[in-house]
Parts: structure tokens; C-alpha cells; sequence
């Protein structure tokens, strides 16, 4: 009974070591500085909450990252679940994604898609796959969205569909400055034109 008791410990205690050195790993984030980035980039307060697939280590449900810099700016993104990248411990990619971008004296900007890849050290993402953006009264509808912490900068790509109420335009890109609350729509190719149709 006692060696039965004894190897029960031993492997509780081993699923306790495993389960802390996996967390270490990968959830941890990086507290080496980042060089060249912006006062106002640099993260104060970073809160983590997952929820581990015990069936499947590298796949995470209800994944929630939410940061916030030195303005009390914040940008909190959420994931139905997520894999790990192994071969770049910094990037997660995630599924059915939901994020906020939240500036002081701004729209709240609204992110959703069907996937993403998110880098935990900077926040930079790429949204991927029926991505929708609402701020104010405007939506854009696109394949793929790069969102730029270091620059504070959007960029939408492919099949940009941009709904105000009394505009819609059809257009191959679109950006957004953060800091200038600028928004710009445009073809790649500089021959094709912007598709505009307005109510007055």
C-alpha cells in the first residue's frame, strides 16, 4: 500500500514540475527590452488569461491578452482557442479572434476574424480571413488586416469593402494612423480606380 501510495506522489509530483517547466516556456513573456520602440509602445501592465487543452499541449482555449502603455492606452484581443508556434515562442496564432483597441479620446476601434497572428512581445497581429473593423458609424470588411504597434499604424488589404452612412467604397488597401486618426483608401496599382458610391 505504501509503495502504491508512494509511486501515486511521484508521478503527481512530476505532472506539477512538467506543467510549471510548459508554462515557463511559453507563457512567460520575454522581459528583455525591446530596442527602438516608442515611449509611447512601451507596456506597462500586460494581464494573460488561458485555459490549457490537457488533450493537446500546443492548443490553448479562451485565450485573452490585454495591454496597456504608458498613456493608458489598451489593446485586448481574444481568442476561442489558439496553437503555439515552436519554432517562434513569441507568436501565437489564434482562432475565431475578437479584439479592442481603446485610445484616450478616440473611437474604440473593433477587430474580428477568423484567424490571427499575434506576437505576445510587441502585440503586433495579423488578422486573417473575413476581417471586419468598426469604429463610429464605419465598418471595412477585408482578407487580411496588419495591425502595427510600433508605427500605430493599420493597414487593411485585399477586397476592402469601407460602409459609412451615406458612402461605400471598394478598394484593394487601406490605412489608418492611429495617432492622426487619418484614414486613407487606394489601389495598388495606381491605374485601377476607387470605387465610390455616395447617398446625398
Amino acid at each position: 500500500m505504501d509503495l502504491k501510495k508512494g509511486f501515486q506522489f511521484s508521478l503527481l509530483t512530476l505532472l506539477i514540475v512538467v506543467s510549471f517547466l510548459f508554462y515557463n516556456r511559453y507563457f512567460t513573456d520575454d522581459l528583455k527590452k525591446i530596442e527602438n520602440r516608442k515611449p509611447t509602445n512601451v507596456s506597462e501592465k500586460k494581464n494573460t488569461e488561458i485555459t490549457v487543452n490537457n488533450s493537446n499541449n500546443n492548443i490553448i482555449e479562451n485565450l485573452k491578452y490585454t495591454s496597456e502603455d504608458l498613456l493608458g492606452n489598451t489593446y485586448t484581443i481574444i481568442a476561442q482557442s489558439a496553437t503555439l508556434n515552436e519554432d517562434k515562442f513569441n507568436e501565437i496564432q489564434l482562432f475565431e479572434v475578437n479584439a479592442e483597441i481603446a485610445r484616450e479620446d478616440q473611437e474604440v476601434i473593433y477587430i474580428s476574424s477568423e484567424t490571427a497572428n499575434y506576437n505576445k512581445i510587441n502585440n503586433n497581429t495579423v488578422f486573417k480571413k473575413k476581417v471586419n473593423v468598426k469604429y463610429g458609424d464605419q465598418t471595412i470588411d477585408s482578407n487580411i488586416l496588419n495591425l502595427n504597434f510600433k508605427d500605430n499604424f493599420i493597414e487593411i488589404l485585399e477586397n476592402v469593402y469601407y460602409v459609412n452612412k451615406n458612402t461605400t467604397i471598394k478598394a484593394d488597401k487601406a490605412e489608418i494612423d492611429l495617432l492622426n486618426k487619418k484614414l486613407k483608401i487606394s489601389m495598388i496599382n495606381k491605374k485601377d480606380k476607387v470605387n465610390i458610391n455616395s447617398k446625398y
